[in-house]
């Protein structure tokens, strides 16, 4: 019994370790992009100025938008790792409905 137990807590501390790491993965992507988005006006602004080539500032304006749709796609997969006991529950509805049809027939 104790060492099924002690698996089991090295298990949801994996779990929960999973979890600290997701959430701090989102709170950095989170201040990061809020903050590309807070300065993109004057990094554009300054580069308007500076530069009279449109193709260059128009190459910061895509890079600095271009993060947060990327970094989201990861950090995205990160959640389904993360999260992927949640999605059980497709399976457990299967196998009821296969046992509801089961039953029908």
């Amino acid at each position: 019994m104790e060492y099924s137990e002690n698996l089991k807590w090295r298990k949801a501390r994996r779990r929960v370790e999973a979890l600290k790491g997701f959430y701090k993965h989102l709170l950095i992507y989170i201040l990061v992009n809020a903050a590309l988005f807070i300065i993109r006006g004057r990094v554009l602004e300054f580069f308007q100025i500076e530069s009279n080539d449109k193709n260059f500032v128009e190459w910061v304006d895509w890079n600095i938008l271009i993060v947060p749709l990327f970094w989201g796609i990861g950090l995205l997969f990160h959640a389904v790792k993360v999260f992927q006991f949640k999605f059980k529950f497709l399976k457990n509805w299967e196998d009821r409905q296969i046992k509801k049809f089961l039953k029908e027939e």
